[in-house]
């Protein structure tokens, strides 16, 4: 039996049918004919599947082309050599060892037929091998998703949301059913970051190809959080933008602990002002700006009078609030932007920037020196104090911030040694001439 016949049932071809919406008459086109066997023969060699016929014991009684590429072997190779699998008519996936080629994939279905007057199975197989690696990373893709620890959202072109993982949901409080199809803006704490930022973010993504940074956002509830959220685009194969990938993490903790160590290592705990640590890193500032701006400006060095009695007679928890009584009062003396900090204990000290003249920074000395000398009423006790200030001057006393809060200090314990309750400018050559009442 010719081989080519052997894969096909001996039927009877139908005669030719009418050609399509014709009634018979001037028929054109390919008439219905039984195939010869050259053009079986040429069906088979170049099928993309491979073909083979295998006696019932296993044996290969032909091999077309693919059959060999598949397997690693020339077809004529593999005839009358064992086929290895077990062949039985249905359907299987069978796992292919080719010598010196990487293991191959194949779906494989087998159908009994006539071969040379024999009984045999027809195998063919189709290589699978790319198919299932593409679906095994994409089960993976879908397994590091779900299980991402980050939020993660993709949205199409128009900020549709597609898909969200468990992640998301945990955080937001949305589930998937509801917020898919939504606007992600849904998601975005407030008009101003629906205007503004999601304008930025967009911009960014499409030049840039990402964007991130904090965002705030709502959950479900409609508390807010923040985030700490990614973006990245998605392009086609034209290079266009197709899909969006948002991946965030909620960092609301975080950043008040964040928020907290900063303000403790910069505010001064008792009074709220800043610390010695803040205030130069002002004062560095407001002398990088002096040149840009009036040229000039000055540092008042500010200790209390008669404050330590007040400790050691009426205790620690009311020098305390007089502190805080203190601080309050200083920062009601000056001008928005001037800065007052406490260096510690009962010293404290002020920067005034943008300085016009030494005679304003006299003004605010006196001014200090007129608000401290007033009594103060903690709890039951009205108690009296006073203060001595010492007036530095840049760039006369310093250039830096060291040397103009030493400069401001010295000048200070000049007022004291003058009975304190009033202040002084430092001057290089100390005098009577340098205190201003």
């Amino acid at each position: 039996m010719n081989l080519a016949h052997s894969f096909l049932p001996e039927t009877t071809m139908p005669p030719a049918l009418p050609v399509l919406f014709g009634d018979g008459g001037n028929r054109t086109g390919c008439t219905p004919q039984n195939p010869t066997t050259a053009d079986l023969q040429a069906i088979i060699a170049s099928s993309s599947d491979a073909i083979l016929v295998v006696d019932p014991e296993g044996t290969i009684c032909f091999a077309n082309p693919a059959a060999g590429a598949l397997l690693g072997r020339s077809p004529d190779s593999l005839r009358g050599d064992p086929f290895g699998f077990p062949v039985a008519p249905g359907h299987a996936e069978i796992d292919i060892l080719p010598p010196r080629a990487a293991p191959r994939v194949a779906e494989m279905r087998v159908t009994p037929v006539t071969w040379r007057g024999a009984r045999a199975l027809l195998a063919m197989l189709r290589d699978v091998t790319e198919r299932k690696q593409t679906e095994q990373e994409l089960r993976l893709a879908a397994r590091v998703f779900d299980n991402a620890t980050e939020g993660l959202l993709i949205t199409d072109r128009d900020n549709r949301i597609l898909k969200v993982n468990h992640a998301f949901t945990e955080i937001t409080g949305f589930d998937a059913g509801e917020i898919n199809g939504e606007s992600i803006q849904t998601l975005l704490d407030s008009e101003e970051t629906h205007r503004e930022v999601l304008a930025s973010i967009q911009e960014s993504v499409f030049r840039h190809g990402r964007w991130e940074g904090e965002l705030a956002k709502r959950r479900r509830d409609g508390t807010s959080y923040i985030a700490w959220t990614t973006v990245v685009a998605v392009r086609d194969e034209d290079d266009e933008i197709s899909h969006f990938i948002a991946i965030f993490n909620d960092i609301t903790e975080w950043k008040t602990a964040r928020d907290r160590l900063d303000h403790l290592a910069h505010i001064d705990p008792l009074t709220e002002l800043p610390n010695r640590t803040c205030f130069y890193d002002k004062l560095a500032a407001a002398i990088a700006r002096a040149p840009r701006q009036t040229g000039s400006l000055a540092v008042l060095f500010v200790d209390l009078d008669q404050f330590k009695p007040v400790n050691d007679t009426r205790g620690h928890a009311v020098g305390d609030m007089l502190l805080r009584d203190v601080a309050r009062r200083l920062n009601g003396g000056v001008r928005e932007g001037d800065v007052v900090a406490r260096l510690g204990g009962d010293e404290f000290i002020v920067l005034l920037p943008d300085l016009r003249s030494a005679q304003d920074a006299a003004a605010v000395a006196r001014k200090i020196i007129r608000s401290l000398g007033e009594p103060f009423q903690v709890n039951e006790h009205r108690i009296t104090i006073g203060a001595s200030v010492g007036i530095a001057l840049y760039p006369r006393d310093g250039r830096n911030g060291d040397q103009l809060v030493h400069a401001a200090d010295a000048a200070m314990y000049m007022a004291k040694e003058h009975g304190g309750g009033t202040y002084a400018f430092h001057e290089p050559a100390s005098g009577e001439d340098a205190i201003r009442h």
